[in-house]
């Protein structure tokens, strides 16, 4: 037995159907999945809950949502981005993005623009706030050093550079025929990328063929082209994901150079 749609969803449904993507029917009202998509390339649902005569389109806070779930750390949404919506006459409460009460008729302008609000505050706080981290990775990489290089693995050690200047490094592996592994940490910030672009460069400056340098990134972190681009001045790149294939590799040949 099918659910009989109630007489003003249908009456939504004349409205609508010429116009927007297939509905779903909710206890009160309609949810319609856009084509908008927010950062994640996850679609914007929206939602129509129905009066007498008008209606209330709203995204049910799934745009704070979105990014809740990505990890995040976001304190108070609404607070943060309401001037977002605000210039779009639209409104936010407790991280929900709303439409004041409108015609039926209006619906079909309504649903996309707030889809595309809550498109906007999704990029906004994706842009502009930190995703929480769930582990680090510089510590993971010097456990793994750890066990793999043992009484071999020097941490926090210093090198000269062409300039004549000590340049500290978080994990130098050193070898019996004098040769060093310098496997460095980058953090995705532009203080620790000129810095360790710098430092990289300087010791390779040298052209000391016992010196051997790796700059290791956080590869669950998105980073720019341009950022991984310029920390390859300094010194190859390897994400983490990858660096026990890749610093294996490389210290097998500075064992014989």
């Amino acid at each position: 037995m099918t659910r009989e749609e109630p007489s003003l969803v249908k009456i939504v449904r004349l409205h609508m159907e010429a116009s927007l993507p297939p509905m779903e029917m909710t206890d009160d009202g309609v949810r319609v999945t856009t084509h908008c998509m927010y950062p994640s390339n996850g679609l914007v649902r929206v939602y129509v809950k129905l009066g007498r005569e008008t209606a209330v389109v709203s995204d049910e806070g799934e745009a704070v949502g979105e990014v809740l779930a990505a990890g995040v750390d976001v304190d108070d949404a609404t607070k943060l981005t309401r001037h977002v919506v605000a210039d779009q006459g639209l409104s936010m409460r407790d991280g929900i993005i709303f439409t004041p009460s409108v015609p039926l008729m209006a619906i079909p302008a309504a649903v996309p623009l707030v889809a595309n609000a809550a498109k906007d505050v999704a990029a906004w706080l994706y842009e502009h706030k930190k995703i929480k981290r769930t582990r680090d990775f510089r510590k993971m990489l010097t456990e793994f050093l750890s066990r793999t290089f043992d009484d071999r693995l020097v941490v926090d050690d210093r090198i000269v550079g062409a300039s004549n200047k000590s340049h500290k490094f978080a994990n130098v592996i050193r070898f019996p025929n004098g040769a060093k592994l310098v496997v460095d940490s980058v953090a995705r910030d532009s203080s620790s990328i000129n810095s360790r672009v710098v430092a990289n460069l300087d010791v390779r400056s040298n052209n000391n063929p016992s010196i051997f340098q790796r700059i290791v990134y956080d590869d669950d972190d998105l980073w720019p082209s341009a950022d991984l681009n310029l920390l390859s001045v300094g010194a190859p790149v390897i994400p983490f994901s990858r660096a026990a294939e890749v610093i294996s590799r490389v210290a097998e040949r500075a064992r014989v150079a």
